[in-house]
This record gives structure tokens, C-alpha cells and sequence, in this order.
């Protein structure tokens, strides 16, 4: 294929939706022609760097021989309208494309790109179903905004609603409202003060007034009905779907969902690296370095994407090989491997048993319990893990951290393995389920997987939170811990850290069905109970039995 001489590029050009709203967007061409068209859809800011080129490089993609499409949401920067978050999304993408595709400089086709709300949109515009859509790359997110996003297993995802909500779209919204920004710059300089929620504060219930949606969201009477609409079935997504995720992602889960959920017939590929939500960087966190295989230039993220679109986009005499189905990096390996399924077969489940300060293979003789205490004041922090907070772009505070910090607390309860004889190979999805007796009905707990060091460092591999239903108990709740791909090193310890809070991640309130609840309380943990056990199941896949 011949490079083209020089870029050629359309700003500014205002697409009309089906109701008369125009959408700022701009066009990125290899010269003159007709191209294969590849487009993104921002909330951000079309002409920010970060943004444009967030997901792959658009330059790379135009010296491809590709027209590039770059569009401002709804209600977004250069955009009219009113922006609320996912309402308009499916009807205006397959508006936008309707539009590219009438183009003299479109040959037809088109692909869509981008990461997070970029990535939902791609779900959303292809469930609509519209002509000329050839395929679609979504990274870091699923189709599902209510589970996938806002409230995973029923637990609002607080710091990510809150965080996003104030820092990344509200200046844009305010500030073309007309309304005064003096007090929304004070929120973002102490955004960890607004999280936590102090009594008196009242800066959230302000930006709530001026923000409906986020009210919607923070409501729990509320958010189910509000956000259950928007979630097109992944099985009748017929177009081919590159899905690019991340293990410290907080939308991981949701983008292993979608992924399962599609049509047997749909073509697919996954790609899974170390990475969090605020980028696919080098693979490097506070306390954890990955190793130079890891970052997303090692991956070839944009020669991936730009592989698949050919496949599907192109007329090819000799159309690419297709990469490997599945790509994921296994962790605590730090080295990348292939197969053909996500997960892996498995060959076996390894089930460890909840006792008093430890996990056994087999389960306990006798039956005992373990008290949870929680205060709403002094919640278990947030360490590390899958989270969207501040220090986002850089994941100062996300991927794996050392969790031995919170071993100090009485809130948090510990259970570990004795050192492993040998190395263990982990791939899929890992449960634990919970025998518990709540005081109040719709209690949260999190639940956090470690891998402790001979040297005591309790590396953070995976964390979630679920909500325990009704009020006594005995209650059993299966908890998705969520995916990952990991060696354990010989002589290290897999242990299980349970605490009823995890702020600010989570919300400090331990539950949400009891405005009044009290603030202080315990939970008691069953361990034993035959009919109701609590116990970890990690999947082993075949090859490493």
C-alpha cells in the first residue's frame, strides 16, 4: 500500500443529528480519494492530544490510508445540544456514520474507535445496527452502563461517579451554561475532602443540584431505572469486536461480560495487559513494575487496531493474518501468552475454605465465625487496585499495592494459605463466596485477593464489593472477585482481606436501604456451615495442572 504524501484535514464541519442538532467534528484524510473511514466520539475535547490519540495514533492511521473521524458528543465542547451522559449516544452515532458514509471521501466502510466513554459508545452505535459499520475496537469498557460501570454487583462505584462527574465533565457543562466555575475549582482542588463527605459539607449536594444525572446516579431509588436502558444485548451485536481491556481496569468486568455475551458467530479478538483505567503506559505502578513487555507500544495497540480494520475495512488481495484470538499478560510471569478462548480451559477449580485467620484446601471440621467490625468515620482505605481517583492519568492510586498497611485494623479480617510447595498458575474468573449474618439489609462488604511475598508484602492482584441480601442470617452472597491471569511464586501465600468499607472507591455507608442505619456495627463472618460455605474458588486452567 502507498503512503500518502501529506494529511489533509476538515475542522470544524458541523454533522447533523436526526433532531437538527449539529456535532462538531473533524476529518482526517490520507489526501484525496475515497477511504476506508475510522471514527471516535469524545466527551473530552475533540483536539485534545490525549484524547485524539488516547486509543491509537490517529497520524499512524492515516498514513495507513485511512480517513479518520473525530467527533464531540452531544451537549460536548464544540457540539450543540445538552449533554446527559448515554442518552443520545446510539441514535448519534448511527447518525454520524450515516453521514461519513455519504461522504465522496469515505469508499464505505466504517470502524469505530476509542477508550472508555469512547469505547461504550461503539457498543451502544453498533446495537443500532447502522450501514456501512464494518467493525468496532472498544478499549477499557463493556456495553452495560448500570453493571459494568455505575454499579457493579449492586455497589455504586462512588469515587469513579463522583471523580468523573466533577473533574471530567462538569467545567466543560458549567462553563457553557454560563454558571460560575469559582466553586467547581475549589471541589476539584479537594476532591478528596468532597469524597468523603463530611458532616456540614454541603459542596456534593450543590454540584448535584447542577448536575441532575449525577443526582440520578447517587440516588439508589433512582439509578437502576435511569441507567437500565442503556445497555444494548452484546448477542445481537453482529459486527467483528476488538476489545481491548485492562487488569487494573474498574470496567474489566463489564468488558469480560460483554465479550462473553456476543453471538457464536460474531468475530472477535480480546487483548488484556496490566494496565488501569487512566492509560495503557508502561505497565509500571507505585509498586509494581511489569517489566518493558508490558507497555502498550510492546503490545502494538495501534498496529492491532489497525491490523483488525484492515481485516474487515479492506479488500484485500492477501487480506492479514488474524492475530491470535485471545492475548492476555500474565501477571507474576510478567510475559504475554495466547490461546484461543477467554477464559482458558480450565482443568480444575481450586477451592479454599474460609477459617479463622486462614484458608484451607479442605473444608473446615467445625464451624466458626469471625466478627466484621465497620465505623462510617474511619472507613478501610482504598489501596491500589481497579479504581478511577484522583492521581488517575498517572494510576497513583490504582493496579497492585501493598495491602499489608491495613493489617493494623480491627475492621479488616485476614485470611491466608500456608506458603505454596510450588508456583501456581491462576486463569479466569475467581468467586468467593460468603456466609454472613448482616445487622441491616442491603449491607456492602469488599473483598480484596493478595498474593503475600516470604518478605510479607501483600501484593493487591484483584478487588471487588457485593451486597449482602435481607438482614440475619445466616446469608450466602457469591461475590466475582473478578478475572486475572497469574503466577503465584513458590513459597508465597494466597490470602483473602475482607472488610466491610473501602473508601473511597466505595462508598463509606455500609449500605444504602437504611438512611438512619447506624454508623458503628459488626458483621459476623460463618465459616464451616456445610450447607452454606465460605470459601475462594480459583480456576486453574489446563496446561498448569
Amino acid at each position: 500500500m502507498s503512503l500518502a504524501p501529506r494529511m489533509k484535514v476538515l475542522y470544524d464541519l458541523m454533522v447533523p443529528m436526526r433532531d437538527g442538532t449539529a456535532l462538531a467534528t473533524d476529518v482526517y484524510l490520507p489526501g484525496d480519494g475515497a477511504f476506508p473511514a475510522l471514527l471516535q466520539r469524545v466527551p473530552y475535547g475533540r483536539s485534545n492530544p490525549a484524547i485524539l490519540n488516547g486509543a491509537l495514533d490517529v497520524s499512524r492511521a492515516v498514513r495507513r490510508g485511512y480517513a479518520v473521524v473525530v467527533q464531540d458528543c452531544r451537549g460536548r465542547f464544540g457540539s450543540e445540544g445538552v449533554f446527559t451522559p448515554f442518552a443520545h449516544e446510539a441514535e448519534d452515532g448511527a447518525d454520524t456514520i450515516r453521514w461519513i458514509t455519504a461522504q465522496d471521501w469515505c469508499a464505505g466502510e466504517v470502524g469505530m474507535f476509542g477508550r472508555s466513554y469512547s469505547g461504550l459508545l461503539q457498543w451502544h452505535t453498533a446495537g443500532e445496527g447502522p450501514p456501512g459499520l464494518a467493525a468496532i475496537a472498544p478499549m477499557f469498557s463493556g456495553a452495560d452502563v448500570l453493571h459494568g460501570w455505575l454499579a457493579p454487583q449492586g455497589v455504586l462505584e462512588w469515587g469513579f461517579a463522583v471523580l468523573w462527574s466533577i473533574r471530567h465533565l462538569a467545567p466543560d457543562l458549567l462553563a457553557r451554561d454560563g454558571q460560575p466555575l469559582h466553586g467547581l475549582l475549589d471541589m476539584i482542588d479537594d476532591i478528596d475532602e468532597v469524597l468523603f463527605e463530611r458532616p456540614g459539607d454541603d459542596r456534593l449536594d450543590r454540584m448535584r443540584e447542577r448536575l441532575p444525572f449525577l443526582d440520578d446516579w447517587l440516588d439508589p431509588r433512582r439509578r437502576d431505572d435511569v441507567l437500565a436502558a442503556h445497555a444494548p444485548d452484546p448477542a445481537r451485536i453482529d459486527v467483528p469486536v476488538l476489545l481491548i481491556a485492562g487488569w487494573f481496569d474498574l470496567f474489566l468486568s463489564g468488558c469480560l461480560d460483554s465479550y462473553a455475551r456476543l453471538g457464536r458467530e460474531t468475530a472477535r479478538e480480546l487483548v488484556i495487559g496490566p494496565w488501569a483505567h487512566g492509560g495503557t503506559g508502561p505497565g509500571v505502578f507505585p509498586e509494581r513494575d511489569f517489566g518493558v513487555r508490558a507497555s502498550a507500544d510492546a503490545a502494538r495497540l495501534t498496529d492491532r487496531q489497525l491490523d483488525w480494520f484492515d481485516r474487515w475495512l479492506r479488500e484485500e488481495d492477501e487480506p492479514p493474518r488474524p492475530a491470535p484470538a485471545v492475548t492476555y499478560f500474565q501477571t507474576g510471569a510478567d510475559r504475554w501468552r495466547h490461546d484461543e478462548t477467554w477464559p482458558p480451559r480450565q482443568a480444575s477449580a481450586l477451592d479454599l475454605y474460609l477459617v479463622p485467620g486462614a484458608l484451607e484446601d479442605r473444608p473446615p471440621e467445625a464451624t466458626g465465625t469471625v466478627r466484621l467490625r465497620y465505623d462510617e468515620a474511619d472507613p478501610v482505605p482504598t489501596v491500589g487496585g481497579p479504581t478511577f481517583l484522583p492521581g488517575l492519568e498517572i494510576a497513583a492510586n490504582a493496579g497492585p499495592r501493598d495491602q499489608s498497611r491495613l493489617l493494623g485494623r480491627d475492621d479488616v479480617c485476614r485470611f491466608v494459605t500456608e506458603p505454596l510447595d510450588r508456583e501456581l498458575d491462576v486463569a479466569g474468573g475467581v468467586v468467593l463466596t460468603v456466609c454472613a449474618r448482616p445487622p441491616l439489609p442491603g449491607m456492602s462488604f469488599c473483598a480484596r485477593l493478595v498474593e503475600v511475598s516470604a518478605s510479607g508484602r501483600a501484593m493487591l492482584l484483584t478487588e471487588a464489593a457485593a451486597r449482602l441480601p435481607g438482614a440475619g442470617g445466616p446469608r450466602l452472597v457469591r461475590l466475582d472477585l473478578g478475572a486475572l491471569a497469574h503466577r503465584f511464586a513458590a513459597h508465597s501465600r494466597i490470602g483473602v482481606f475482607l472488610a466491610a468499607t473501602g473508601h473511597p472507591r466505595y462508598r463509606r455507608w455500609v449500605t444504602e436501604d437504611v438512611p438512619e442505619a447506624p454508623r458503628t456495627g459488626e458483621i459476623e463472618i460463618v465459616c464451616g456451615d456445610e450447607r452454606a460455605p465460605s470459601r475462594l474458588v480459583l480456576p486453574v486452567p489446563k496446561e498448569a495442572e
